[in-house]
């Protein structure tokens, strides 16, 4: 949990920590501007601050269009160079461990401190901005009447997608299992808010997210603005949404499965996040990746996401194309196991084929043996079919031979049925040859008796 609590609190606190301070008489602060905003940074901090000088602006001008509404500028983001010196001005902090970011309304300021955003992701570090730009953007629109919930709800919905979201859906499905979700008046609260972070961002995300996709973005941000002229969150929603706020609640736990099984990966704002699709494809999951895209699929067609409904797409074929080797490879199996050797082999041919255009090397290993089995069962049947018709021409011992070496092949491959088959044959062809050889004993024993008769006989006519 402390890890996640890091991880939210990077994109946390539209609260002022320490109002009135004059910071600048507290760090030899140095600037350098931008067109939207003035970077503050200490001398140890100059290529950090052209880092967030390379993509500030543009931030701005997404969160702007997002919400329909420019916040005034220059707005100002300052960039602390350690936590200790970033408690030492905002005291109140200290009650937060593992903050890495606040927005400060009043002063219109972003707050990073810099150290902590050392382990983050490119992606990551501008959803810092990006969410904390966002309260500002936010507190505006509501003049800042909007709870805490909903304002980190949204905070969150307009940034992109990254690790840190898969990581919130695994909480909030395990508070959904353990029926620990809060109800929306709790959420009014912000000390619930703020003191429960592992349930509370998650799901302030999913209320959002269900009132986006239920009722569109616009509508969202019409609640923003009816917030400001509203006594509470519960009357505004009611006016934005034309449902009662206990009707709503009851519509989101309806959807909320929907969502923890993939639906989170729908963001009006970005394209289809279409990563999770990809690894279950590259983990050779694809039934599981079909499933995810069906539900991408319908709502791509939607939203009118062309690029990435055509990826999408693609992907589907693929997930498709990948469950068709999987069933020729458990036909081929099937067929192995019934002794149908001929159609194994064009089963496997098939299979192999399809796997090596998905570049899906996974089952090369198995496949290779399937075939190396019908092979054998195939020639373990010319042998057998040999030994039947040599022993149709008498030629028992080559006959004998082939229907042992038949014998001896069905056994390693394990085909009982047939194995025995062999087997039968052999004794029949050792019943036949023993029985040949009487025969022939029978026959010579029998000349021989005759030759002698023939002479005793002569013998005595001759005598006589």
């Amino acid at each position: 949990m402390g890890y996640f609590i890091r991880l939210l609190l990077a994109l946390v606190i539209a609260v002022v920590l320490l109002p009135g301070k004059a910071l600048s008489q507290e760090l030899d602060w140095l600037e350098q501007r931008t067109e939207r905003f003035v970077i503050l940074y200490t001398s140890g901090d100059h290529q950090t601050a052209d880092e967030y000088a390379g993509f500030v602006d543009s931030i701005y001008d997404e969160v702007s269009a997002i919400f329909g509404h420019q916040t005034r500028t220059p707005v100002t983001l300052r960039l602390y160079p350690s936590l200790e010196r970033y408690y030492e001005l905002n005291p109140l902090a200290r009650g937060l461990p593992g903050v890495v970011a606040h927005a400060d309304f009043r002063r219109h300021e972003v707050v990073v401190i810099v150290p902590q955003t050392w382990s983050q992701t490119p992606d990551e570090i501008q959803n810092n901005v990006r969410h904390e730009l966002a309260h500002i953007v936010i507190a505006d629109l509501s003049d800042n009447r909007l709870n805490a919930a909903f304002h980190e709800g949204l905070a969150q919905y307009v940034e992109h997608p990254s690790r840190e979201l898969e990581a919130k859906i695994r909480l909030l499905q395990l508070a959904f299992d353990e029926n620990r979700l809060f109800t929306w008046s709790d959420l009014d609260d912000r000390d619930t808010v703020y003191s429960h972070p592992e349930i509370s961002y998650p799901q302030s995300l999913s209320m959002v997210a269900f009132l986006v996709e239920r009722y569109s973005f616009a509508k969202v941000r019409e609640f923003l603005t009816v917030t400001a002229r509203s006594s509470g969150y519960r009357s505004a929603l009611q006016r934005a949404f034309d449902a009662s706020p206990g009707e709503l609640e009851r519509q989101w736990r309806e959807w909320l499965p929907s969502y923890l099984s993939g639906g989170y990966r729908r963001n009006a704002l970005t394209a289809y996040d279409l990563s999770a699709v990809e690894t279950l494809l590259e983990q050779g999951r694809y039934a599981e990746a079909e499933r995810e895209l069906k539900t991408a699929l319908d709502w791509l067609r939607e939203s009118g996401q062309s690029e990435t409904l055509q990826e999408a797409e693609d992907l589907l074929d693929r997930s498709v194309e990948g469950q068709r080797a999987e069933s020729l490879a458990s036909e081929a199996r099937a067929a192995l196991a019934s002794g149908d050797y001929d159609r194994a082999a064009g089963l496997v041919a098939q299979a192999q084929h399809m796997y090596a255009a998905l570049g899906d090397t996974r089952q090369d290993a198995v496949l290779s043996a399937y075939a190396q089995r019908a092979r054998r069962g195939m020639r373990a049947i010319e042998l057998l079919n040999e030994a039947r018709s040599q022993a149709g021409a008498l030629l028992y011992p080559r006959a004998r031979e082939a229907a042992d070496a038949a014998a001896a092949e069905f056994l390693a491959i394990g085909d009982r049925a047939r194995a025995e088959e062999a087997l039968v044959l052999r004794e029949f062809l050792d019943e036949r040859q023993s029985l040949l050889g009487a025969l022939l004993l029978l026959l010579g024993v029998g000349g021989i008796a005759v030759s002698v008769l023939r002479r005793l006989t002569g013998a005595e006519t001759e005598a006589w």
